[in-house]
């Protein structure tokens, strides 16, 4: 296949790894179908090729900027990265089949949108289990490195792991007050995430499936009325221009953004890159991550705060939060579980099991929710 050629501020999308440096004249020799590198040896440079979904300035873009900004140092530049605009190379709800296909190397987006690669992630959506980020990112990584299904689940979908991150606690903005589960019924409401769909289907809203960057206009366009979705909808999303009443009705994390390399992008690094790769994720899944997130995620607060259309950020009373979580509590698993089994996968009770174990081993995580933070300071 001919390898295309590039000119200024045209953005390269040659499939898998490009060689660069003096060494490029050589090593564009390129396989038949993937266009990986053939041997990246010791010594060479490669570029990888992000497609992306976070946008700039949320918490979930300083994440992603944080890992391939360590892993360029730490490989002395030996690894660049082409940063191409989020979205631009593919939509979000497509970055995992950019990934499988060879158009980009890293991919960044959130798991539910594709949930059928993913129902290894989207058991952290079971709503009320998960309210310390860092426990759901440790325990995720652990399960991803340890747990031999979960680690043959991202092979057998021709990616590396090396991140899942909560998007943040779960709010509610609508055009009018949500203040309990009883407000939810026939309320047309934009969810993503599997698990949390049916727990507000059982609910009685009607949900619309959509991406961040759609949101904005199913709302203006009426519809949908509402979201559940994480603060950056309201600020960075804009939402809070359209909505102005929004609360935390308690169900915690309920959804997580997703770093993977392919496979073959991967698998081509030399040992050297490999390690650095996975010494850099590994700082990342141990508290770097959520550092990253809170500290992007702590300006969010300001931002709403000076929002003049914002009428309302509030938290559910204790005593409506308590009753729905006790509504939902077996429902929200068994809701993940149907999800899992119909996306194929071999006894997800054994997986869960591995997931709460994990989160009971990481429950003192040290961690302070920067939107918990916002909603109880938000009045004040």
């Amino acid at each position: 296949m001919t390898t295309p050629t590039t000119t200024e501020n045209t953005t390269d999308t040659r499939r898998g790894l490009r060689v660069t440096g003096v060494l490029a004249a050589s090593a564009l020799a390129l396989t038949a179908c993937s266009g990986v590198v053939d041997d990246a040896g010791d010594g060479e440079a490669v570029t990888l090729t992000l497609a992306t979904a976070a946008t700039a300035g949320t918490p979930n873009a300083a994440v992603q900027d944080l890992f391939l900004d360590r892993l360029e140092e730490a490989s002395d530049g030996r690894i660049e990265i082409d940063r191409t605009a989020p979205e631009s190379l593919c939509e979000a709800t497509e970055i995992v089949e950019c990934l499988r296909d060879g158009r980009a190397d890293i991919g960044v987006t959130v798991p539910d949108y594709t949930p059928q690669y993913f129902p290894t992630l989207s058991v952290s959506g079971i709503p009320f289990q998960g309210q310390n980020s860092q426990a759901i990112t440790q325990t995720l990584y652990d399960i991803h490195r340890d747990y031999e299904p979960a680690v043959a689940r991202m092979d057998d979908q021709g990616l590396h792991y090396v991140s899942a991150w909560p998007v943040g606690r779960l709010l509610f903005g609508a055009q009018e007050p949500i203040e309990s589960a009883e407000d939810l019924n026939e309320l047309r409401i934009r969810a993503s995430g599997p698990t949390i769909q049916r727990i507000l289907q059982d609910s009685g809203a009607n949900i619309t499936a959509l991406s961040a960057s759609e949101t904005y206009e199913a709302v203006e366009r009426g519809i949908v009325d509402s979201v559940g979705a994480a603060v950056d909808f309201a600020v960075n999303y804009r939402l809070m221009e359209l909505l102005p009443y929004w609360t935390d009705p308690g169900v915690g994390q309920y959804s997580t953004f997703g770093m993977w390399l392919s496979k073959d992008a991967y698998d081509t690094l030399d040992p050297e890159l490999q390690t650095i790769v996975d010494e850099v994720a590994q700082d990342l899944n141990e508290g770097s991550a959520v550092d990253a997130f809170n500290e992007a995620a702590s300006g969010q607060c300001d931002e709403l705060a000076g929002e003049s259309r914002v009428e309302m950020l509030d938290e559910w009373d204790e005593a409506d939060r308590e009753a729905w979580a006790a509504e939902v509590e077996e429902s929200g698993r068994d809701a993940w579980i149907a999800t899992a089994n119909e996306h194929g996968m071999d006894d997800p009770e054994a997986l869960l099991e591995e997931y709460e174990a994990g989160l009971e081993q990481y429950q003192d995580a040290d961690y302070e929710d920067a939107t918990l933070t916002c909603v109880r300071n938000f009045a004040n």
